[in-house]
C-alpha cells in the first residue's frame, strides 16, 4: 500500500508548524505546548507590529516619493497576507478532518508512479516558488545596501513609521535592520498560507488521475477474469468495481467543494494580491527614467514569484477541471459493453455506468470570489491585461 500522499501532506504540515503557523495535522504528534504558543504569540505580535507600522507610514509617513510608493505597495500586500492566515487559522479545524479525509481517500488504489509524478509536482513547484521570493527579497537587501553606501540614504527595505526617514542614529538603522531580518522571516509562515491551498489542489488533481486509471485497470481486470471464470461472475466484479468507482468520485466531489470553501477565499484574494500587486511594479518599471542592474533584478524576481504562485493557484485548480473532465470517459470505456450475461444484469452494470458519467460531466470548476473562474484562461487574461496596462505607460512615458 503506498502512503506517498500521507508522508507528503504530513511532511508539509510540519513545515508549516515549523514556520509558526500551528499544527494542521490531524494525528496530534505535534503538540501546541506552552512554550510553542509564546513562541507563535511572540513572533506574530512582531510580525503585526511591523505591518502596522508599515500601514502609518503608508497613510501618515514623510517619506521621498520611491520610499512612499513602496510603504503603500508592502503595506497593501502584506494587509492581504494577514487576512489570508487569518481565514487559515480560522478554519485550522477543517482543513484537519480535510487532511484526513485526503490522505484517507483511495489510499489502497494509489500508484506507486503516479505518487512519485505528484510528489514531484509539490516539491518542484513549492522549491522554486521559495527560491524565487528569496531572491526577490535578496536584491531588496543588496539594493537598500547599496545606495546605503553609494548614495548615503537610509538602510530601506520595509518602509515603517518608526524609525522616520531622517533619522540617522544607531538605534535607527539597528531597527531597520531589524524589520529587514523579521521580514525575512515572517515569510515562512507567509509562505505555509500561500502554499496550502496549491498543495491540496495538486493532490486532488492527482485523486482524480488515480480514479481514471482505477476504471482502466477495471476493464483490464474484466478482461482478464473472462478467461479464467464465467461471464456473469466477472459482470458480478465489475458491476462491484464500477459501484466502488462512482462512490469514490462523489466523495472526491465532495472533497472539491471543502477545498474550495476552506481555501476560496485565500486563493482569491491571491488573484487580486498577484494581479493588482504586478501591475504596481510593473509600472513602477515603466515610469522609472532608469533603472540600475539590482533594482530591476529587485523588481523582476517579486513580479516573477507574484506571478508563479498565481500560476500555481490557477494552474492547479485549472488541471483538477481538465482531470475531471476526462473521468467519464474512463467510466465508459471500463468494460460493460463487453458483458454478454442475463439482460438484468448488463442493465444494471449500464445504468450503473450511465449514472456516473452523468455526474462526471457536470463541470467541475473552481472559482474566484463566486464570480471569476480559476483556470488556465484565467491566468492568460491577468497576464495580457497585466501587461496591457504596462505596455500603455510604457508608450505614454516613450
Amino acid at each position: 500500500m503506498s502512503t506517498s500522499t500521507k508522508k507528503l501532506l504530513k511532511a508539509y504540515c510540519k513545515y508549516v508548524y515549523y514556520a509558526g503557523a500551528g499544527n494542521f495535522w490531524f494525528e496530534n504528534i505535534r503538540q501546541e505546548s506552552v512554550y510553542y504558543k509564546i513562541y507563535n504569540l511572540v513572533s506574530f505580535t512582531i510580525y503585526f507590529t511591523m505591518i502596522f507600522l508599515e500601514n502609518l507610514a503608508a497613510i501618515f509617513g514623510n517619506f521621498p516619493e520611491v520610499e512612499k510608493k513602496s510603504a503603500i505597495m508592502f503595506s497593501a500586500i502584506h494587509d492581504i497576507i494577514l487576512i489570508k492566515m487569518f481565514f487559515m487559522l480560522y478554519y485550522k479545524s477543517s482543513i484537519k478532518k480535510l487532511n484526513y479525509e485526503m490522505v484517507s481517500v483511495m489510499r489502497d488504489k494509489e500508484e506507486e508512479h503516479i505518487m512519485k509524478k505528484q510528489k514531484r509536482t509539490v516539491v518542484w513547484g513549492i522549491i522554486f516558488y521559495i527560491i524565487t521570493v528569496y531572491l526577490s527579497l535578496g536584491a531588496y537587501g543588496i539594493e537598500s545596501l547599496r545606495k546605503a553606501i553609494v548614495e548615503d540614504t537610509p538602510f530601506y527595505t520595509v518602509v515603517t513609521y518608526f524609525p522616520g526617514y531622517y533619522d540617522d542614529s544607531i538605534l535607527a538603522n539597528i531597527f531597520r535592520v531589524f524589520f529587514y531580518i523579521t521580514w525575512l522571516y515572517m515569510m515562512l509562515p507567509m509562505i505555509s498560507v500561500d502554499c496550502m491551498p496549491i498543495i491540496h489542489l495538486i493532490l486532488m488533481t492527482y485523486k482524480f488521475i488515480t480514479l481514471c486509471h482505477y476504471y482502466e485497470s477495471l476493464r483490464a481486470t474484466f478482461e482478464k477474469n473472462l478467461t479464467v471464470m464465467s461471464n456473469e461472475d466477472a459482470a458480478k466484479i465489475l458491476k462491484a468495481g464500477c459501484i466502488e468507482g462512482i462512490k469514490i468520485h462523489q466523495k472526491l466531489m465532495f472533497l472539491v467543494e471543502e477545498i474550495h470553501r476552506v481555501f476560496g477565499i485565500i486563493m482569491s484574494l491571491q488573484v487580486c494580491e498577484s494581479s493588482a500587486v504586478a501591475v504596481l511594479l510593473l509600472l513602477r518599471l515603466a515610469l522609472s527614467p532608469h533603472l540600475n542592474l539590482t533594482n530591476a533584478f529587485m523588481t523582476y524576481t517579486f513580479v516573477g514569484s507574484l506571478f508563479f504562485l498565481l500560476a500555481l493557484n490557477l494552474w492547479n485548480a485549472g488541471e483538477i477541471t481538465y482531470q475531471a473532465s476526462l473521468l467519464s470517459n474512463s467510466m465508459f470505456f471500463c468494460g460493460w459493453h463487453l458483458c454478454e450475461t442475463d439482460r438484468q444484469l448488463h442493465n444494471d452494470i449500464r445504468r450503473i455506468v450511465l449514472i456516473g458519467c452523468g455526474q462526471a460531466q457536470k463541470p467541475l470548476i473552481l472559482k474566484a470570489f463566486g464570480i471569476q473562474d480559476l483556470s488556465y484562461s484565467t491566468f492568460v487574461s491577468v497576464a495580457r491585461m497585466t501587461y496591457s496596462v504596462f505596455a500603455v505607460f510604457y508608450q505614454r512615458r516613450a
